[in-house]
């Protein structure tokens, strides 16, 4: 039995389900969860080949790609879509009141503080127009909004509701800023991921099993359950996760396609620019599942081919 170390902010519902209904186990491999507390601090921990894979959006693997070099490559997804907001102190009334206040943050340039930045641009602020402090995860940045250290938070269930529920404000939704968000992607430095190619391949046909099962309507109700049990998600919330799950766990090429494009929008990118297919490797998926590959979707449809 081989055991992997899974990074990620929350148990996704194929992941339950490939652990609890032994799909992970079918395939020789013992799987664990760890929670990332600081994105950063993992982001170093994947550039420097501590850790063979990653589970958390791909926006991340993205931004340290084309901003620092690293040689990442993605290869599955098993959710689409966004349940983030940009939760506020009760204080805070308008977009307008939040110019020169403070904001939770992680990684600043990526996942749910690339969200924010469009948020927050869509609302003619720009980011000099406000501070930011890197803090951590939604739990951690929860605690600073509910303490009042920081006016506002990208925030993730459970821990929008918990900040409702304590007289926080729901000021964005990010799904209607940003729409096809491949939230949760595998992704990993391209050698590491080559060199344990089985492992790799093994994790994906145990993910598609998950994916399967789960999406048969009489397993949905265990899935729910599982969801709030092991996530603390309301129903509602447990409902929507379970609408995010991508059949058979294949990566949305168009998807990555159109965050790159959002990518260069903001500024984070710089030319010369890159297709989408220097980001991803089919390969894996295809000799998982027996299917075929996706067509390329080539170059962002703003990109710059030469400085």
């Amino acid at each position: 039995m081989e055991h992997l170390s899974i990074p990620g902010f929350l148990r996704r519902s194929s992941f339950l389900v490939a652990v609890h209904k032994g799909f992970f186990a079918r395939e020789e491999l013992e799987v664990d969860f760890q929670l990332i507390k600081l994105a950063p601090e993992h982001n170093r921990e994947m550039a420097e080949g501590r850790r063979l894979m990653s589970m958390i959006a791909i926006d991340t693997m993205l931004a340290r790609a084309t901003k620092d070099s690293v040689d990442f490559v993605a290869f599955m997804q098993t959710e689409q879509g966004m349940d983030v907001q940009l939760v506020v102190r009760p204080e805070i009334k308008s977009f307008a009141d939040l110019r020169g206040k403070l904001f939770a943050a992680d990684p600043v340039d990526s996942n749910f503080d690339l969200v924010r930045n469009k948020i927050m641009r869509d609302h003619g602020i720009t980011e000099d127009e406000y501070r930011i402090e890197v803090i951590g995860n939604s739990y951690l940045r929860l605690a600073a909004l509910q303490e009042g250290r920081v006016s506002a938070a990208m925030l993730a269930p459970p821990s929008t509701d918990r900040a409702v529920a304590g007289a926080g404000v729901i000021l964005a939704e990010g799904a209607d800023h940003i729409s096809d968000w491949p939230i949760t992607c595998g992704w990993g430095l391209r050698r590491l991921v080559a060199a344990n190619r089985s492992t790799i391949v093994r994790y994906i046909r145990a993910s598609v099993a998950a994916t399967d099962w789960l999406l048969e309507p009489g397993n949905r109700e265990e899935t729910l359950r599982l969801l709030m049990q092991e996530e603390k998600l309301s129903r509602p919330r447990a409902e929507k996760a379970y609408t995010q799950v991508v059949p058979k766990c294949a990566l949305n090429t168009e998807a990555v396609r159109k965050n790159i494009e959002l990518r260069i929008e903001l500024g984070y990118y710089k030319p010369p620019h890159k297709p989408a297919e220097a980001f991803y490797d089919s390969s894996y998926w295809c000799e998982a599942t027996g299917l075929p590959a996706h067509e390329p979707v080539g170059y962002p449809r703003n990109a710059v081919l030469e400085d």
